[in-house]
């Protein structure tokens, strides 16, 4: 078997990413007491958000909607979403390359005392699905939370993902099963509040139960150089106290961070399947009121890689961007 140096690409480093990030948000909860059995709750949401960037070269935005919902019973604890983001190029990033693409995000994240059973599917595609093996993965995961101390925790475990990874047989196809490990350790103090998805992630806030504090993460989005660090690192403040109805939810912040966005263009009889991203590095402000957030800010360093090398830049400019998450339903 022909394990070439990129088979731990980015859609392999995402996968993981999206089921350590499920298992750590279950981790964290370290020093609440499971719910009595006779309580219990359910809601539904929905996710909706929208993107858009203008750089010197480029424009682009992307909407995006879905549906959510959590459920705790019995000290039973079940969380899915289901979000649709297409995204739209105003000219092509490279000659012959489609300026519209396709986002399908399904994730299921279930949490029986310390158990942790999670689902994904990602597709980022011109042809989501259709368009072939490497336009789409999924997996199936599952940990166990080892330590659960009331500041701190540790769930191990393991996710078996499938997709294109690289990997070729002898024969030339594709090897689509990959196991992965999973270590998520989760801190939460008063002057420190952390999670580590290992190997991939690392999040921390410094004073999180104060009006000023500090929050950072860093992730690996690929193996292939420094272009696959992903940072983000942002200074709060709290304008409320904490006795004001609004003293915990919201918030005001600058920051800079560097991202990527990247697309599957399926396979065609005049191409083999390729890999675009657009990389953007950017400081911004930010308004957080917990179910919406509004950024704003300027991209000084952009450039676009096409499989892994750089292949121009689309310049400089400035994005906004507003999520947030409308509860649909409370019982």
């Amino acid at each position: 078997m022909d394990c070439r140096v990129n088979f731990l690409r980015g859609s392999v480093c995402l996968a993981l990413l999206f089921c350590a990030v499920a298992a750590g948000a279950r981790a964290q909860e370290t020093g609440e007491r499971e719910q009595d059995g006779s309580q219990g709750s359910l809601m539904l949401f929905v996710p909706v958000g929208y993107d858009f960037i203008r750089l010197d070269r480029q424009s682009a935005h992307s909407p995006s909607a879905g549906l959510g919902f959590m459920l705790t019973q019995d000290g039973r604890r079940f969380m899915g979403t289901v979000l649709y983001n297409p995204f739209f190029f105003a000219r092509e990033p490279q000659d012959g390359l489609p300026t519209r693409f396709h986002q399908i995000t399904a994730l299921l994240d279930a949490r029986v005392n310390r158990h942790q059973f999670m689902a994904l599917f990602n597709s980022s595609a011109d042809r989501p699905v259709s368009g072939g093996l490497g336009t789409f993965f999924s997996g199936i995961g599952w940990g166990y939370q080892a330590i659960s101390q009331p500041h701190m925790s540790l769930t191990l475990g393991a996710i078996l993902v499938v997709g294109d990874f690289g990997i070729a047989l002898p024969s030339g196809t594709a090897w689509p099963v990959l196991p992965l490990p999973l270590i998520n350790l989760g801190v939460n103090t008063q002057w420190l509040a952390m999670s580590a998805n290992l190997p991939l992630s690392v999040g921390f806030t410094v004073a999180p139960q104060s009006r000023i504090s500090g929050a950072a993460n860093v992730r690996l989005g690929g193996f292939r150089g420094i272009n696959d660090l992903i940072y983000e690192g942002v200074l709060w403040y709290r304008p409320f106290g904490s006795d004001h109805p609004l003293g915990g939810m919201a918030r005001i912040g600058a920051g800079a961070k560097n991202e990527s966005t990247s697309f599957t263009i399926a396979r065609s009889e005049e191409r083999d399947a390729a890999r675009i991203a657009m990389r953007r590095t950017s400081v911004f402000a930010a308004i957080d009121l917990t179910a919406l957030q509004i950024r704003g800010g300027w991209t000084f360093s952009s450039h676009y890689l096409l499989d892994g090398r750089e292949a121009g830049s689309p310049g400089r400019g400035f994005f906004v961007s507003v999520q947030g998450a409308v509860p649909i339903f409370l019982w």
